[in-house]
């Protein structure tokens, strides 16, 4: 990986958005950009290779951003072009791509909603990490989500109850852009979302569960307190282990009885 020169990375980031109408020369400058920064150096464990798809090029974060930044004008200003871009981007397969490919989606999201939710929507039984299930809610949904709560709302709760897990993880992560949002506080939707999850073998899953419960806690610790005390007294591991991981966003108050229903 060769170290990151600002200007000759602006260089190569520009040459990328002057390719923006033509996807497929678009997709191959990302994917040349990418591998000459990827880091050659990253050996993953036995454990990791096993249990996870590595198919990440381990590109430093700011060319990431610097290509997205580079990439957002032209995908705000030509919808079309944004969306076929992002498909040719997104089969490259790479998390960088997906990611990248993502936030074009989300550019493009305000002008054509409808062909962004459908190319969500195929894009799902695609998902392979937890990165990029979580990159396609927040940076390619995200927008339309907080555009429409009560609409997306709906989905997720046909996307928490998929087979796949990915897709399961995918529709948690959809509640983080309303999480972030300061105006939205229909909490109790939020729950109903969650709820169906709580006993969930799968710890991709579960930590989702958790990290969206976490962050809802600030919005109402009334009634997150009160969901994690109906389920503290299972004795079911997983549950369990969602109730412990969602408890930093309650006051420590909280935390302390709902820890000694958990061990009662």
């Amino acid at each position: 990986m060769p170290p990151i020169d600002p200007a000759r990375l602006r260089l190569r980031t520009d040459a990328l958005a002057a390719q923006f109408s033509d996807p497929a020369r678009l997709a191959m400058g990302l994917r040349n950009l990418l591998d000459d920064y990827a880091d050659r150096t990253h050996r993953p464990s036995p454990r990791i290779v096993t249990s996870s798809v590595d198919n990440a090029y381990k590109v430093p974060g700011p060319v990431v951003r610097a290509i997205i930044t580079a990439l957002r004008p032209p995908a705000q200003a030509n919808p079309d072009a944004a969306l076929a871009a992002a498909a040719q981007v997104w089969a490259g397969g790479s998390r960088e791509g997906r990611r990248i490919a993502a936030e074009m989606l989300g550019a493009a999201a305000e002008r054509r909603p409808g062909e962004v939710l459908a190319q969500v929507e195929a894009w799902l039984p695609q998902i392979e990490t937890g990165e990029t299930a979580d990159a396609l809610a927040e940076f390619g949904l995200g927008p339309l989500i907080r555009a429409e709560p009560a609409r997306f709302l709906e989905a997720a709760r046909n996307w928490v109850a998929h087979p796949k897990k990915w897709v399961r993880r995918f529709g948690l992560a959809a509640l983080m852009p309303l999480v972030a949002d300061r105006d939205w506080d229909n909490v109790p939707a939020a729950l109903a979302i969650i709820r169906p999850v709580m006993r969930e073998a799968d710890g991709e899953v579960r930590r989702a569960a958790a990290t969206a419960l976490e962050g809802l806690g600030p919005k109402s610790p009334s009634e997150i307190s009160r969901f994690l005390r109906e389920f503290a007294p299972h004795s079911n591991a997983n549950t369990n282990w969602i109730v412990r991981n969602a408890l930093p966003g309650l006051p420590q108050a909280e935390q302390a009885e709902i820890i000694r229903l958990l061990r009662s």
